[in-house]
């Protein structure tokens, strides 16, 4: 699946303007979130095949060459998320996105419908982090690529995939994926989101986790904000126009918010979740 992104920078000082801004064009009242991002890191390095330079050395075989693609793999961080809000706070709202996607059988802009997914899903999950294997939690192993590189669209466009982990144990999970035993960071994200047709808005400030349960997460940056809309396209690279209309959406909606917020695309440097 696609992901289609811009990105804004609030200051804290007009998060609330902001909000009452997003909550007017969506129509629906802000919905609270907060997820705790457990960062898992490959237990083996990335794999680099030697490469033969000068004279006629340079020159190999289909066969040879398509093998030594094999041998050069990137690596990724992977995230372990955590639903901390309860279900009776989200207002009815589910955390899963809107996927816009291809339907067969319709014609003109109903071709294309914004469904709901619920990608996140209660169960009792052992959590990485905690010493009591029987608390309930509710857990998505999570994945981003690099984005694409170039300037094909005027947004961030990304691979990502989401798996909710409905039971088990977490750790011995990522042990298969042949990740680490134990994550290597954590970071909470707390803040608000709304739906706009098929558009996912977020509006919160990375913080570092607290201490204990009792206290509340210490945001990064006080100052900031980050403003996140993002759409993601089911099925993007087999039906090309599925993908121009979620893009088509999304600056649409970046359009409607200019003046109050400048939404970009940015650096692919600052998306990059390969292993170095």
């Amino acid at each position: 699946m696609h992901e289609l992104l811009l990105h804004a920078s609030v200051p804290a000082a007009r998060h609330a303007q902001v909000l009452s801004v997003l909550a007017g064009v969506a129509a629906m009242q802000p919905q609270p979130f907060h997820e705790r991002h457990l960062i898992y890191k490959p237990a083996r390095p990335p794999t680099r095949a030697a490469v033969q330079i000068g004279g006629s050395q340079a020159v190999q075989q289909n066969s040879t060459q398509k093998a030594k693609a094999g041998l050069q793999e990137d690596l990724f961080y992977l995230h372990l998320v955590e639903d901390l809000v309860e279900d009776a706070e989200k207002g009815g709202m589910s955390n899963g996105d809107v996927v816009m996607e291809d339907v067969h059988g319709l014609s003109g802009e109903d071709e294309v419908s914004g469904m709901i997914e619920d990608e996140h899903s209660s169960g009792s999950i052992q959590d990485p982090s905690h010493t009591d294997p029987k608390s309930s939690t509710r857990w998505t192993f999570q994945f981003r690529d690099v984005p694409e590189p170039g300037n094909r669209r005027p947004c961030t466009t990304r691979l990502m995939a989401d798996t909710p982990i409905t039971g088990g144990d977490a750790s011995a999970f990522m042990s298969a994926m042949e990740y680490t035993d134990s994550h290597t960071s954590t970071h909470h994200l707390v803040g608000h989101r709304l739906t706009h047709l098929s558009t996912s808005i977020l509006l919160f400030r990375p913080c570092h986790p607290p201490s204990s349960s009792a206290q509340k997460p210490e945001p990064i940056d006080p100052r900031t904000y980050i403003l996140q809309v993002s759409l993601r396209v089911s099925n993007g690279i087999a039906k090309p126009q599925v993908m121009s209309r979620g893009v088509k959406e999304l600056m649409s909606l970046k359009e409607t918010l200019r003046g109050v917020v400048e939404l970009e695309s940015v650096e692919r440097g600052m998306l990059d979740t390969r292993v170095r």
